[in-house]
């Protein structure tokens, strides 16, 4: 196999201005993968704030993922730090993190030994939340990011791989960069054991993972987001066949949910399906909190900011649960509300609930009574803004009682 496997994950480059990263650092650590560190501290963030650690792509560097995902703006907004671990080119030409290489991706070693010190080093320089510390990557950084959580699942709490792969898909160099265009099959047990023996001792809780790709990705392979999933369902013992979906989620037609869940009914792993689009980051232009990104070659209009939503999924941007049962009878009357405080009185509330469903009352407020009709569905909560933006609330998932 040819070398220019090297080059799978090549982004453009793409040169743009940003909110303000901080000038380059070097002296984080011993830096063994020989990296640069950059970071974005919002001027209003607050003690104690947590952290995402953004990982590029190849041909990137840490302006060009900030601009394209976004997170500054986010950051700012919602009050948090943003780590941006860049790439040499003496190390990689394409300007790849090295996800491929073994002297690269094992604990206490090279380049993910590295980005490990540049979180130490900033927990250290800043009041960060270390029990809150994030991360996620766009393909070569996507696959950076598995191995991130692989090596240090003590470390962060959740990551969200965009387009990336499972942690070790292959024992070498040529082995790994084949598995991602032609997909690679191992057991369970195979995915969980090359995580395993990189912290035989570790007794905590595995990270939470995101995984988001395009049913035309014409880079990565779409099967390396099944390895995926059963890599991680099997190290939180989770079941591999999903709990929820969610069609057409928040409203994005070609965006499906899937929730893996633990025996305790914790989400551990969430997969993102979004139909027909390539090796690209899905977004939903427009004004709104919600919507973002350009279009172009990395980045499709699909009414879906997923830089936003991961930041949901991370807990970074404050919601209200919507309470209510979760097994309903055909014709029971049941009830649904969210909490009261932190409304604004300028939005107009609306829930959603299946078709068979009859209102009882009002269908604006923050409670809800519902006659339940024959159907299994989602109950949720749309805020409507006077400008016309549309905010989603937690849905539950309801399902019929058995007789």
């Amino acid at each position: 196999m040819r070398i220019f496997l090297l080059s799978l994950f090549l982004f453009s480059v793409i040169k743009v201005n940003s909110q303000s990263l901080s000038e380059e650092v070097m002296d984080f650590g011993l830096n063994p993968g020989n990296l640069s560190l950059f970071y974005y501290v919002p001027e209003t963030v607050k003690p104690n704030a947590p952290m995402v650690v953004v990982l590029h792509g190849c041909g990137q560097g840490a302006t060009a993922a900030a601009e394209l995902t976004g997170w500054n703006k986010l950051a700012d907004e919602y009050g948090f730090y943003v780590m941006y671990p860049q790439q040499h080119f003496p190390n990689n030409p394409q300007h790849c993190f090295n996800w491929f290489k073994n002297n690269e991706i094992e604990r206490g070693k090279g380049e993910c030994e590295s980005i490990k010190q540049m979180v130490d080093y900033m927990l250290k320089k800043f009041k960060i939340d270390s029990k809150n510390v994030f991360v996620t990557g766009m393909s070569a950084g996507g696959a950076m990011a598995t191995v991130m959580i692989a090596t240090q699942p003590g470390m962060f709490k959740a990551a969200a791989i965009f387009a990336g792969g499972p942690y070790k898909p292959g024992s070498n160099i040529f082995a790994s960069s084949g598995s991602m265009i032609w997909g690679v099959n191992k057991t369970l047990e195979e995915w969980g054991d090359l995580v395993w023996r990189q912290n035989p001792a570790f007794k905590g809780k595995y990270p939470r993972v995101l995984i988001f790709h395009g049913t035309k990705d014409p880079v990565v392979n779409f099967r390396s987001a099944h390895e995926i999933v059963e890599q991680w369902t099997f190290l939180h013992n989770a079941d591999t066949i999903p709990a929820v979906i969610d069609s057409a989620y928040l409203g994005a037609k070609d965006v499906t949910r899937y929730a893996y869940h633990t025996k305790e009914r914790e989400e551990a792993v969430v997969f993102y399906k979004v139909k027909d689009i390539g090796h690209a980051l899905p977004i939903g232009m427009g004004e709104c909190d919600n919507q973002g990104g350009k279009p172009g070659v990395f980045a499709t209009e699909k009414s879906f900011y997923s830089t936003y939503y991961t930041a949901c999924e991370f807990g970074l941007i404050p919601d209200w649960n919507v309470e209510g049962p979760n097994k309903i009878a055909p014709g029971e009357k049941v009830k649904f509300s969210i909490p009261t405080v932190g409304q604004k009185k300028a939005y107009i509330n609306a829930w959603l609930f299946p078709e068979d469903c009859k209102v009882v009352g009002d269908n604006t407020g923050t409670t809800i009574e519902l006659i339940w009709g024959k159907t299994p569905g989602t109950v949720t909560l749309e805020e409507i803004a006077p400008n016309g933006c549309r905010y989603y609330h937690s849905k539950v998932q309801v399902k019929l009682k058995s007789n």
